[in-house]
């Protein structure tokens, strides 16, 4: 679930980014909640609890956007925020509240998706989750939650420590990410989690994760050895 602010005085412009978010979430196929506020002041004296990201007005009567950021920032050096504006001229002064983007007016969709679609990923990646998608859903996973991952047929199986989750999607869009975060391929059908390894049974060529008996190719044996001597040695160190 991801929390996203809208921070407008123009009821017509903040009407429309409402309507393009709520696009862009649908397309996306992630879950969200999306609140709207009219002022800087308003925003300050109602701020939401984990805001993901924040689309703000720069040029907004009495406390602007700008102004508004900064006080923001004292509390709140987490959320992204994405300025909107009809003039260029604020673009420099985004460095000091470390705003994520600036888009000009008038908004265009091809925009917002763009851009709102960039910074979920950065999200992801910050949070150590993963984003996997298939036909009909997006669901977001601690990638310190998963076990293994394994393929049969067309579908996708990943175990994590509490639940199961079913895609039909491909295990090597998977795999890509998940290389970088200490997973590896031990068979052509499954994907394992090196740090949740509780042993190797060399002679049966299997790994053993929790309850879990996972086969491990005979040919992968000497490269999965290796792996965990690097995650022992990150360990101890």
């Amino acid at each position: 679930m991801f929390t996203i602010v809208i921070c407008e005085d123009d009821l017509l412009q903040r009407e429309l980014l409402v309507t393009y978010l709520q696009q862009v979430f649908e397309d996306l196929g992630l879950e969200y909640l999306l609140i709207e506020f009219s002022s800087g002041e308003e925003l300050l004296d109602n701020y939401p609890d984990k805001v993901d990201i924040l689309f703000l007005d720069v040029q907004m009567d009495e406390l602007t956007g700008m102004d508004t950021a900064r006080k923001i920032r004292i509390f709140d050096k987490k959320v992204e925020i994405i300025f909107t504006t009809g003039i260029a001229d604020y673009i420099y002064e985004g460095y000091e509240v470390r705003a994520y983007r600036y888009i000009l007016k008038p908004l265009k969709y091809e925009c917002i998706l763009k851009h709102t679609e960039s910074c979920i990923n950065e999200i992801i990646d910050k949070k150590n989750t993963i984003a996997i998608k298939d036909r009909l859903k997006t669901s977001i996973i601690l990638i310190n939650d998963i076990l293994y991952i394994e393929v049969i047929r067309k579908e996708i199986i990943i175990y994590t420590k509490e639940d199961k989750y079913f895609f039909k999607t491909s295990m090597k869009s998977i795999e890509d990410t998940l290389v970088k975060k200490n997973f590896f391929r031990c068979h052509k059908s499954y994907l394992i989690n090196l740090r949740e390894i509780n042993s190797l049974k060399e002679k049966e060529n299997m790994v053993i994760i929790g309850s879990y008996k996972i086969p491990v190719s005979r040919y992968k044996v000497k490269a999965l050895k290796i792996e965990l001597a690097h995650i022992l040695g990150d360990t101890l160190c």
